[in-house]
Protein backbone atom coordinates (compact mmCIF):
# COMPACT_ATOMS: atom_id res chain seq x y z
CA UNK A 1 0.00 0.00 0.00
CA UNK A 2 2.53 2.28 0.75
CA UNK A 3 4.54 1.92 -2.44
CA UNK A 4 1.37 2.51 -4.19
CA UNK A 5 1.09 5.38 -2.49
CA UNK A 6 4.81 6.70 -2.75
CA UNK A 7 4.43 6.22 -6.78
CA UNK A 8 0.90 8.28 -7.12
CA UNK A 9 2.87 10.49 -4.88
CA UNK A 10 6.26 11.04 -7.12
CA UNK A 11 3.96 11.11 -10.42
CA UNK A 12 1.87 13.92 -9.35
CA UNK A 13 5.41 15.78 -8.54
CA UNK A 14 7.13 15.41 -11.82
CA UNK A 15 9.47 12.53 -10.79
CA UNK A 16 9.47 9.13 -12.33
CA UNK A 17 8.91 6.40 -9.62
CA UNK A 18 10.18 3.32 -9.22
CA UNK A 19 8.09 0.41 -10.41
CA UNK A 20 7.08 -1.59 -6.86
CA UNK A 21 7.33 -5.02 -7.28
CA UNK A 22 3.73 -5.33 -6.47
CA UNK A 23 3.06 -4.11 -10.34
CA UNK A 24 3.85 -7.38 -11.73
CA UNK A 25 2.09 -9.04 -10.19
CA UNK A 26 -1.54 -10.32 -11.13
CA UNK A 27 -5.24 -8.30 -10.13
CA UNK A 28 -5.89 -11.43 -7.95
CA UNK A 29 -2.90 -10.95 -5.65
CA UNK A 30 -2.92 -7.27 -4.88
CA UNK A 31 -5.05 -5.82 -3.08
CA UNK A 32 -8.35 -5.27 -2.25
CA UNK A 33 -8.66 -8.82 -3.45
CA UNK A 34 -4.87 -10.99 -1.89
CA UNK A 35 -6.23 -14.29 -3.69
CA UNK A 36 -4.02 -16.49 -1.75
CA UNK A 37 -3.86 -14.43 1.75
CA UNK A 38 -7.17 -14.63 2.21
CA UNK A 39 -9.12 -17.95 3.37
CA UNK A 40 -12.27 -18.80 1.19
CA UNK A 41 -15.69 -18.39 2.59
CA UNK A 42 -18.12 -20.36 0.09
CA UNK A 43 -20.43 -23.05 0.17
CA UNK A 44 -17.83 -25.72 -0.17
CA UNK A 45 -15.95 -24.55 2.37
CA UNK A 46 -18.51 -24.48 4.74
CA UNK A 47 -20.01 -27.56 3.72
CA UNK A 48 -16.80 -29.31 4.53
CA UNK A 49 -16.62 -27.37 7.77
CA UNK A 50 -19.93 -28.65 9.01
CA UNK A 51 -18.80 -32.12 8.16
CA UNK A 52 -15.68 -32.18 10.18
CA UNK A 53 -17.77 -31.21 13.53
CA UNK A 54 -20.91 -33.16 12.88
CA UNK A 55 -18.99 -36.43 11.23
CA UNK A 56 -20.91 -37.04 7.60
CA UNK A 57 -18.82 -37.77 4.24
CA UNK A 58 -17.05 -39.61 6.48
CA UNK A 59 -18.02 -43.26 5.74
CA UNK A 60 -18.25 -45.65 2.68
CA UNK A 61 -16.08 -46.06 -0.47
CA UNK A 62 -14.95 -42.82 -2.75
CA UNK A 63 -17.83 -43.54 -4.68
CA UNK A 64 -20.27 -43.45 -2.03
CA UNK A 65 -18.80 -40.01 -0.29
CA UNK A 66 -18.86 -38.40 -3.87
CA UNK A 67 -22.50 -39.29 -4.48
CA UNK A 68 -23.10 -38.36 -0.84
CA UNK A 69 -21.13 -34.92 -2.30
CA UNK A 70 -22.82 -34.34 -4.98
CA UNK A 71 -26.43 -35.25 -3.40
CA UNK A 72 -25.60 -32.15 -0.44
CA UNK A 73 -24.20 -29.63 -2.85
CA UNK A 74 -27.45 -30.18 -4.91
CA UNK A 75 -25.19 -30.95 -8.30
CA UNK A 76 -27.17 -33.60 -10.47
CA UNK A 77 -25.70 -36.51 -11.32
CA UNK A 78 -27.27 -36.54 -14.76
CA UNK A 79 -24.88 -33.54 -15.39
CA UNK A 80 -22.10 -36.01 -15.73
CA UNK A 81 -19.41 -35.57 -18.95
CA UNK A 82 -15.96 -37.44 -19.24
CA UNK A 83 -13.05 -36.64 -20.35
CA UNK A 84 -10.03 -38.82 -20.83
CA UNK A 85 -7.39 -36.63 -21.80
CA UNK A 86 -4.71 -36.09 -19.70
CA UNK A 87 -5.40 -32.67 -18.94
CA UNK A 88 -5.83 -32.66 -15.07
CA UNK A 89 -3.80 -32.43 -12.05
CA UNK A 90 -4.53 -36.29 -11.99
CA UNK A 91 -3.13 -37.21 -14.92
CA UNK A 92 -1.58 -40.43 -13.92
CA UNK A 93 -4.88 -41.59 -12.47
CA UNK A 94 -6.94 -40.69 -16.31
CA UNK A 95 -7.02 -42.95 -19.28
CA UNK A 96 -9.60 -43.81 -21.71
CA UNK A 97 -10.85 -46.51 -19.36
CA UNK A 98 -10.67 -44.59 -16.66
CA UNK A 99 -12.03 -41.20 -17.61
CA UNK A 100 -12.41 -38.15 -15.26
CA UNK A 101 -15.68 -37.59 -14.28
CA UNK A 102 -17.34 -33.66 -14.07
CA UNK A 103 -20.49 -32.71 -13.00
CA UNK A 104 -21.58 -29.24 -12.50
CA UNK A 105 -24.95 -27.23 -11.45
CA UNK A 106 -24.99 -23.60 -11.96
CA UNK A 107 -22.55 -22.60 -9.06
CA UNK A 108 -20.17 -25.42 -8.48
CA UNK A 109 -17.43 -27.95 -10.76
CA UNK A 110 -16.92 -31.31 -9.18
CA UNK A 111 -14.04 -33.56 -10.92
CA UNK A 112 -13.89 -37.32 -9.86
CA UNK A 113 -10.67 -39.64 -11.02
CA UNK A 114 -11.19 -43.45 -9.70
CA UNK A 115 -8.56 -44.22 -6.87
CA UNK A 116 -7.86 -40.04 -6.48
CA UNK A 117 -9.12 -37.01 -5.08
CA UNK A 118 -12.42 -34.96 -5.31
CA UNK A 119 -11.52 -31.58 -7.62
CA UNK A 120 -13.85 -28.89 -6.98
CA UNK A 121 -14.09 -25.47 -7.66
CA UNK A 122 -16.51 -22.83 -6.70
CA UNK A 123 -17.59 -19.54 -6.70
CA UNK A 124 -16.20 -17.34 -3.22
CA UNK A 125 -18.45 -13.69 -3.43
CA UNK A 126 -14.97 -12.14 -3.12
CA UNK A 127 -12.33 -13.97 -4.61
CA UNK A 128 -14.24 -15.46 -7.90
CA UNK A 129 -13.64 -19.11 -8.73
CA UNK A 130 -11.38 -21.18 -5.79
CA UNK A 131 -10.06 -24.64 -6.58
CA UNK A 132 -9.63 -27.55 -3.90
CA UNK A 133 -8.84 -30.72 -3.53
CA UNK A 134 -11.13 -33.24 -1.26
CA UNK A 135 -8.20 -35.61 -0.05
CA UNK A 136 -10.04 -38.98 -0.73
CA UNK A 137 -6.67 -41.14 -1.02
CA UNK A 138 -5.56 -40.64 2.49
CA UNK A 139 -8.43 -39.88 4.49
CA UNK A 140 -8.78 -41.36 8.29
CA UNK A 141 -10.56 -43.98 8.99
CA UNK A 142 -14.21 -42.74 9.84
CA UNK A 143 -13.62 -39.09 9.67
CA UNK A 144 -14.40 -36.40 6.16
CA UNK A 145 -11.54 -36.09 3.86
CA UNK A 146 -8.83 -32.82 4.44
CA UNK A 147 -10.62 -29.92 1.85
CA UNK A 148 -7.22 -28.71 0.63
CA UNK A 149 -6.41 -25.29 -1.53
CA UNK A 150 -3.47 -25.96 -4.29
CA UNK A 151 -1.88 -23.11 -5.39
CA UNK A 152 -0.70 -24.82 -8.63
CA UNK A 153 -4.33 -25.28 -9.90
CA UNK A 154 -3.84 -21.59 -11.04
CA UNK A 155 -0.78 -22.59 -13.54
CA UNK A 156 -3.36 -23.44 -15.87
CA UNK A 157 -6.85 -21.58 -14.33
CA UNK A 158 -5.17 -18.46 -14.22
CA UNK A 159 -3.44 -18.10 -17.61
CA UNK A 160 -3.84 -16.26 -20.63
CA UNK A 161 -6.98 -17.64 -21.89
CA UNK A 162 -8.69 -16.70 -19.14
CA UNK A 163 -7.25 -13.13 -19.07
CA UNK A 164 -5.10 -13.56 -16.34
CA UNK A 165 -7.47 -14.44 -13.33
CA UNK A 166 -8.68 -17.77 -11.42
CA UNK A 167 -11.01 -19.03 -13.98
CA UNK A 168 -12.42 -22.44 -15.70
CA UNK A 169 -11.10 -24.63 -19.14
CA UNK A 170 -12.82 -26.82 -21.44
CA UNK A 171 -10.04 -28.27 -23.71
CA UNK A 172 -10.23 -30.28 -26.63
CA UNK A 173 -7.04 -32.34 -27.91
CA UNK A 174 -5.91 -34.77 -29.97
CA UNK A 175 -5.47 -37.41 -27.69
CA UNK A 176 -2.75 -40.79 -28.16
CA UNK A 177 -3.88 -44.02 -27.26
CA UNK A 178 -2.67 -42.94 -23.47
CA UNK A 179 -5.04 -40.09 -23.68
CA UNK A 180 -1.65 -37.68 -23.40
CA UNK A 181 -2.39 -34.84 -26.20
CA UNK A 182 -0.49 -34.51 -28.74
CA UNK A 183 0.82 -30.93 -28.35
CA UNK A 184 2.37 -30.88 -31.50
CA UNK A 185 -0.97 -31.39 -33.12
CA UNK A 186 -2.23 -28.45 -31.41
CA UNK A 187 -5.05 -28.19 -28.76
CA UNK A 188 -8.45 -25.84 -28.50
CA UNK A 189 -10.13 -24.32 -25.42
CA UNK A 190 -13.64 -24.47 -26.30
CA UNK A 191 -16.49 -21.70 -25.75
CA UNK A 192 -19.63 -21.38 -27.46
CA UNK A 193 -18.45 -19.99 -30.09
CA UNK A 194 -16.17 -22.67 -31.46
CA UNK A 195 -17.25 -24.96 -34.08
CA UNK A 196 -18.36 -28.10 -33.31
CA UNK A 197 -15.34 -29.62 -35.47
CA UNK A 198 -13.33 -28.79 -33.04
CA UNK A 199 -15.14 -29.78 -29.67
CA UNK A 200 -14.50 -32.89 -27.57
CA UNK A 201 -11.24 -33.90 -28.21
CA UNK A 202 -10.18 -36.43 -25.43
CA UNK A 203 -13.84 -36.56 -24.21
CA UNK A 204 -16.29 -39.07 -24.56
CA UNK A 205 -19.78 -38.16 -26.43
CA UNK A 206 -23.63 -39.30 -26.15
CA UNK A 207 -26.00 -38.09 -28.33
CA UNK A 208 -24.84 -36.14 -31.25
CA UNK A 209 -25.17 -32.65 -33.11
CA UNK A 210 -26.69 -33.38 -36.54
CA UNK A 211 -24.71 -33.18 -39.37
CA UNK A 212 -21.76 -31.96 -37.69
CA UNK A 213 -18.32 -34.51 -36.96
CA UNK A 214 -16.31 -33.58 -33.87
CA UNK A 215 -13.46 -34.89 -32.34
CA UNK A 216 -14.91 -36.84 -29.42
CA UNK A 217 -15.02 -40.53 -28.85
CA UNK A 218 -11.44 -40.76 -30.89
CA UNK A 219 -7.62 -41.20 -30.59
CA UNK A 220 -5.33 -39.63 -32.43
CA UNK A 221 -2.11 -40.63 -34.01
CA UNK A 222 0.61 -38.30 -35.06
CA UNK A 223 1.44 -38.46 -39.02
CA UNK A 224 4.22 -35.94 -39.48
CA UNK A 225 5.97 -34.58 -35.74
CA UNK A 226 6.94 -31.60 -37.68
CA UNK A 227 3.62 -30.77 -39.52
CA UNK A 228 1.82 -31.95 -36.46
CA UNK A 229 -0.45 -34.03 -38.98
CA UNK A 230 -3.06 -36.31 -37.51
CA UNK A 231 -4.81 -39.44 -37.71
CA UNK A 232 -8.30 -39.53 -36.13
CA UNK A 233 -8.77 -43.18 -34.65
CA UNK A 234 -12.63 -43.38 -33.49
CA UNK A 235 -13.43 -46.20 -30.66
CA UNK A 236 -16.69 -46.41 -32.30
CA UNK A 237 -18.51 -45.50 -35.74
CA UNK A 238 -21.92 -42.88 -36.17
CA UNK A 239 -24.11 -41.84 -32.90
CA UNK A 240 -23.38 -43.08 -29.26
CA UNK A 241 -25.59 -43.48 -26.57
CA UNK A 242 -23.90 -45.45 -24.32
CA UNK A 243 -20.46 -45.41 -23.24
CA UNK A 244 -20.52 -49.15 -21.74
CA UNK A 245 -18.16 -50.70 -24.33
CA UNK A 246 -15.93 -48.90 -24.67
CA UNK A 247 -14.67 -49.07 -20.92
CA UNK A 248 -16.56 -50.32 -17.23
CA UNK A 249 -18.42 -47.74 -16.77
CA UNK A 250 -20.21 -49.32 -13.52
CA UNK A 251 -18.28 -47.25 -11.27
CA UNK A 252 -19.26 -44.08 -12.37
CA UNK A 253 -22.93 -42.18 -10.79
CA UNK A 254 -24.35 -41.64 -13.81
CA UNK A 255 -22.75 -45.36 -15.91
CA UNK A 256 -22.11 -45.01 -19.48
CA UNK A 257 -23.19 -41.28 -19.97
CA UNK A 258 -21.67 -38.18 -21.56
CA UNK A 259 -24.30 -36.34 -23.05
CA UNK A 260 -23.56 -33.64 -25.66
CA UNK A 261 -26.34 -31.38 -24.33
CA UNK A 262 -24.59 -30.95 -20.88
CA UNK A 263 -21.41 -30.21 -22.70
CA UNK A 264 -22.41 -27.91 -24.57
CA UNK A 265 -24.35 -26.60 -21.09
CA UNK A 266 -20.68 -26.56 -19.29
CA UNK A 267 -19.39 -24.77 -22.34
CA UNK A 268 -21.68 -21.86 -22.17
CA UNK A 269 -21.29 -21.74 -18.42
CA UNK A 270 -17.55 -21.96 -18.54
CA UNK A 271 -17.37 -19.11 -20.35
CA UNK A 272 -20.14 -16.84 -18.85
CA UNK A 273 -18.33 -17.79 -15.34
CA UNK A 274 -15.37 -16.53 -16.02
CA UNK A 275 -16.14 -13.50 -17.86
CA UNK A 276 -18.37 -13.34 -14.25
CA UNK A 277 -14.83 -13.40 -12.25
CA UNK A 278 -13.15 -11.17 -14.54
CA UNK A 279 -16.31 -8.31 -14.06
CA UNK A 280 -16.48 -9.18 -10.08
CA UNK A 281 -12.21 -8.56 -9.40
CA UNK A 282 -11.90 -5.78 -11.99
CA UNK A 283 -14.57 -3.74 -10.69
CA UNK A 284 -13.07 -4.44 -6.89
CA UNK A 285 -9.75 -3.56 -8.23
CA UNK A 286 -10.75 -0.64 -9.67
CA UNK A 287 -12.79 1.02 -6.75
CA UNK A 288 -10.11 0.56 -4.81
CA UNK A 289 -7.77 2.90 -7.04
CA UNK A 290 -10.31 5.02 -7.04
CA UNK A 291 -11.14 4.84 -3.36
CA UNK A 292 -6.59 5.34 -2.78
CA UNK A 293 -6.16 7.88 -5.20
CA UNK A 294 -8.54 9.65 -3.39
CA UNK A 295 -7.60 9.65 -0.35
CA UNK A 296 -3.78 10.49 -1.39
CA UNK A 297 -4.87 13.73 -2.77
CA UNK A 298 -7.38 14.74 0.64
CA UNK A 299 -10.30 14.03 -1.50
CA UNK A 300 -13.94 12.46 -0.13
CA UNK A 301 -13.51 8.75 -1.15
CA UNK A 302 -17.73 8.74 -2.04
CA UNK A 303 -16.83 10.93 -5.15
CA UNK A 304 -17.76 10.35 -8.61
CA UNK A 305 -15.49 7.66 -10.60
CA UNK A 306 -12.78 9.20 -13.15
CA UNK A 307 -13.92 8.67 -16.43
CA UNK A 308 -11.58 6.28 -17.29
CA UNK A 309 -12.65 4.27 -14.14
CA UNK A 310 -16.44 4.79 -15.96
CA UNK A 311 -14.74 3.34 -19.17
CA UNK A 312 -13.50 0.73 -17.61
CA UNK A 313 -16.56 -0.99 -15.85
CA UNK A 314 -18.48 0.04 -18.85
CA UNK A 315 -16.51 -1.79 -21.27
CA UNK A 316 -16.31 -4.95 -18.22
CA UNK A 317 -20.41 -4.41 -18.30
CA UNK A 318 -20.55 -5.16 -21.83
CA UNK A 319 -17.93 -7.76 -22.37
CA UNK A 320 -20.53 -9.69 -19.61
CA UNK A 321 -23.51 -8.63 -21.70
CA UNK A 322 -21.86 -9.69 -24.72
CA UNK A 323 -21.03 -13.81 -23.33
CA UNK A 324 -24.64 -13.48 -21.66
CA UNK A 325 -26.80 -12.98 -24.62
CA UNK A 326 -24.72 -15.27 -26.69
CA UNK A 327 -23.89 -13.10 -29.51
CA UNK A 328 -20.96 -15.08 -30.37
CA UNK A 329 -22.59 -18.68 -30.08
CA UNK A 330 -21.93 -20.76 -33.45
CA UNK A 331 -24.71 -21.83 -35.67
CA UNK A 332 -25.48 -25.36 -36.10
CA UNK A 333 -27.34 -26.92 -39.32
CA UNK A 334 -29.60 -28.98 -37.86
CA UNK A 335 -30.88 -31.36 -34.32
CA UNK A 336 -28.83 -31.48 -31.12
CA UNK A 337 -30.14 -34.45 -29.35
CA UNK A 338 -28.85 -35.67 -26.07
CA UNK A 339 -30.96 -37.60 -23.61
CA UNK A 340 -33.81 -36.80 -21.49
CA UNK A 341 -32.07 -37.37 -17.91
CA UNK A 342 -29.71 -34.54 -18.10
CA UNK A 343 -32.37 -32.01 -19.45
CA UNK A 344 -35.00 -33.27 -16.87
CA UNK A 345 -32.14 -32.14 -14.45
CA UNK A 346 -31.11 -29.32 -15.72
CA UNK A 347 -34.42 -27.50 -16.12
CA UNK A 348 -35.74 -28.87 -12.36
CA UNK A 349 -34.61 -25.65 -11.05
CA UNK A 350 -36.40 -23.13 -13.92
CA UNK A 351 -37.33 -20.19 -12.91
CA UNK A 352 -40.68 -19.35 -14.81
CA UNK A 353 -41.92 -16.80 -15.79
CA UNK A 354 -46.14 -16.18 -15.18
CA UNK A 355 -46.40 -18.01 -18.44
CA UNK A 356 -44.13 -20.90 -18.01
CA UNK A 357 -41.01 -19.76 -19.90
CA UNK A 358 -37.56 -20.15 -18.57
CA UNK A 359 -34.24 -19.17 -19.16
CA UNK A 360 -33.58 -23.07 -19.08
CA UNK A 361 -35.63 -23.64 -21.95
CA UNK A 362 -34.15 -25.04 -24.58
CA UNK A 363 -34.36 -24.80 -28.37
CA UNK A 364 -32.02 -27.97 -29.73
CA UNK A 365 -32.12 -26.50 -32.97
CA UNK A 366 -30.00 -24.44 -34.70
CA UNK A 367 -28.90 -23.21 -31.41
CA UNK A 368 -28.82 -24.61 -27.51
CA UNK A 369 -31.65 -22.57 -26.10
CA UNK A 370 -34.74 -20.90 -27.05
CA UNK A 371 -34.47 -18.24 -25.31
CA UNK A 372 -30.65 -16.38 -25.12
CA UNK A 373 -29.64 -14.55 -22.33
CA UNK A 374 -27.48 -16.82 -19.41
CA UNK A 375 -29.54 -18.74 -16.92
CA UNK A 376 -26.58 -17.74 -15.02
CA UNK A 377 -28.14 -14.25 -14.34
CA UNK A 378 -29.70 -16.38 -11.21
CA UNK A 379 -25.63 -17.64 -10.14
CA UNK A 380 -24.24 -16.23 -7.27
CA UNK A 381 -21.57 -15.35 -9.45
CA UNK A 382 -23.82 -12.73 -10.70
CA UNK A 383 -25.70 -12.40 -8.08
CA UNK A 384 -23.10 -11.14 -5.74
CA UNK A 385 -21.10 -8.86 -8.23
CA UNK A 386 -20.31 -5.34 -6.66
CA UNK A 387 -23.44 -3.89 -6.65
CA UNK A 388 -21.50 -0.81 -9.26
CA UNK A 389 -21.53 -3.91 -11.43
CA UNK A 390 -24.56 -5.48 -11.14
CA UNK A 391 -26.52 -2.84 -11.70
CA UNK A 392 -24.60 -1.10 -14.43
CA UNK A 393 -25.07 -4.48 -16.16
CA UNK A 394 -28.38 -5.07 -15.99
CA UNK A 395 -29.49 -1.08 -16.59
CA UNK A 396 -28.08 -2.02 -20.02
CA UNK A 397 -29.41 -5.71 -20.81
CA UNK A 398 -32.99 -3.20 -20.04
CA UNK A 399 -31.44 -1.10 -22.79
CA UNK A 400 -30.90 -3.64 -25.42
CA UNK A 401 -33.80 -5.20 -24.80
CA UNK A 402 -36.31 -2.00 -25.18
CA UNK A 403 -34.31 -0.07 -27.72
CA UNK A 404 -32.51 -2.71 -29.62
CA UNK A 405 -31.96 0.35 -32.62
CA UNK A 406 -29.57 1.64 -30.25
CA UNK A 407 -27.82 -1.79 -29.54
CA UNK A 408 -26.72 -3.00 -33.06
CA UNK A 409 -24.53 -5.57 -32.01
CA UNK A 410 -27.47 -7.71 -30.66
CA UNK A 411 -29.48 -7.69 -33.57
CA UNK A 412 -29.36 -11.65 -33.11
CA UNK A 413 -32.70 -11.38 -31.33
CA UNK A 414 -35.84 -10.72 -32.85
CA UNK A 415 -38.56 -8.87 -31.87
CA UNK A 416 -40.30 -11.72 -30.21
CA UNK A 417 -37.14 -12.91 -28.27
CA UNK A 418 -36.58 -9.70 -26.74
CA UNK A 419 -40.19 -9.58 -25.82
CA UNK A 420 -40.37 -13.01 -24.02
CA UNK A 421 -36.86 -12.33 -22.51
CA UNK A 422 -38.09 -9.18 -20.94
CA UNK A 423 -41.40 -10.33 -19.69
CA UNK A 424 -39.31 -13.56 -17.87
CA UNK A 425 -36.64 -11.39 -16.74
CA UNK A 426 -38.65 -9.39 -14.77
CA UNK A 427 -40.92 -11.56 -13.34
CA UNK A 428 -37.86 -14.03 -12.12
CA UNK A 429 -34.59 -11.62 -11.48
CA UNK A 430 -34.82 -10.29 -7.80
CA UNK A 431 -33.25 -6.91 -6.92
CA UNK A 432 -33.59 -5.61 -10.28
CA UNK A 433 -32.88 -1.39 -11.06
CA UNK A 434 -34.92 1.10 -11.27
CA UNK A 435 -34.58 1.53 -15.16
CA UNK A 436 -36.65 -1.72 -15.15
CA UNK A 437 -39.66 -0.18 -13.24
Amino acid sequence: MKEQLTAILLVTAGIPPLVPAIAFEPVYERAPILYHETEPDNRVTRLVAEAQKEGFLSRGTDREILLELLDRLEVPIESQVLVFSKTSAQNSRIAPHTPRAIYFSDDIYIGWVQGGEIEVASLDERLGMVFHLIKMTDRADHRPPELVRERSCLNCHAGSSNQDFPGLMVRSVYPSDSGQPLFEAGTFHTRQSSPISERWGGWYVTGEVESEAHLGNALASLVNRKIGGVDLLPLTSGRVDRLDTLFNANPYPHGGQSDVVALMVLEHQTGMHNVLVEANLTTQATLYRHTEMKRAFGEPVDGPLSETNERILDRMADKVLHEMLYVDEIEVPGGIEGGEAFQKAFQASARKSVDGRSLKDFRLYGRLMKYRCSHLIYSEAFEKLPREMHTRILDKLHAILTRPASWPAYGHLADSERGHLLAILSGTVPNLPPSWK
